[in-house]
Formats: structure tokens, sequence, C-alpha cells
């Protein structure tokens, strides 16, 4: 008796690795080409403490390689536009609370909307994996810090003692605006 071949697992031809596209380097390339000026900016600046907002802008180069440019440029557009309003969301609910239960739902929250829009929109690779990767790296400080430099009030923590004396003894929160001149 012949020992017959044993079968193949169907699983082999999925995870053998195929030849790379032609152009497998182009939307990495076009990502590292879209971070190096204003980073190089920054640098000269002295405000390296802004590069996570770049490297965000820079990872939208990544979609859209495999369309023509007429549709890219919308795709682009609307990928510069989602991930803007993530990190808006992300940064704002960052800068306004402490607690990792709120932060992680938000995130969660925003991780299924991004993977909703993305299969909606049919975006192609990399899909929601940079918008989620972009939108949970905002953290408290950032986002704080980012807010106050736009102009956005937040309570100081002197101030937030003070309201707490003040209720205390009965007269009333201190007031967190400028004091008018008489």
């Amino acid at each position: 008796m012949s020992s017959a071949p044993s079968p193949r697992l169907p699983l082999t031809g999925v995870l053998r690795l195929g030849r790379p596209s032609d152009i497998w380097f182009k939307p990495a390339l076009s990502a590292v080409v879209a971070v190096v000026p204003p980073n190089l900016i920054l640098l000269a600046l002295g405000r390296l403490d802004l590069a996570m907002y770049t490297m965000a802008g820079s990872l939208c180069a990544l979609y859209g390689h495999n369309l023509p440019y007429a549709r890219r440029v919308r795709a682009v557009a609307g990928v510069v536009l989602a991930m803007v309003l993530g990190m808006a969301v992300s940064l704002v609910t960052a800068s306004l609370t402490g607690s990792p239960t709120v932060l992680i739902a938000v995130g969660a929250l925003l991780a299924a909307a991004q993977k909703t829009l993305c299969d909606a929109t049919r975006i192609g690779p990399p899909g929601p994996v940079i918008f989620t990767f972009v939108t949970s790296a905002a953290t408290d400080d950032e986002g704080r810090a980012l807010l106050t430099h736009l102009g956005f009030p937040f309570q100081t923590k002197e101030i937030a003692v003070a309201n707490k004396a003040a209720v205390k003894k009965k007269r009333g929160p201190v007031p967190t605006g400028k004091k008018k001149k008489r």
C-alpha cells in the first residue's frame, strides 16, 4: 500500500506571502514627505511639543492612493475633516475629565463611529486604524494645554480651592473672570 500525500491545510494559501505591489512604498513615502516640513518648522521654532498634531496630519496622506486624483482629493479632505473632528472630541473630553471610565467610553464610541464611517465610505486601507490610533493618543495634559492656548477658560486649582473655601463660608463662589475696573 502506498502512502497518500497528506492533505494541505486550507490556511497555507492564505498565510503565504505574495509578491508586494510595485508601489508598496508610495503611501509610506508620502506620509514621510508630509511630516518632514512641518516638523522641521516646529524644531526651528522650538515647539516640538506640537509634533503630535503634525504627525496626525501627515498620516492623512496614507489614504486614497488607489483612487484617481479628483476622488483622492475629496477622500483625503474627508479624512482630514474626520481626523480633526475626532481629535477635537478626544481633546475636549480629555481636558474636561480625568475619569478613565469616561475616557475609555468616549474612545470606544469614537472607534465605533470611525469604523462605521470608513466602512460606509469604503475609504480603503488603512481604514479606521489610523483614526483610532491618532484620536486615542490625546492625553488630558495635552488637551488642556492646547485648549488653554486656544483661549478656552478653565477653572484653575487656585480658583477651585478659593470657591470651595467661599462656599464653606457662605460668601458665594469667587468669579473666574477678570475684575471690572471701577
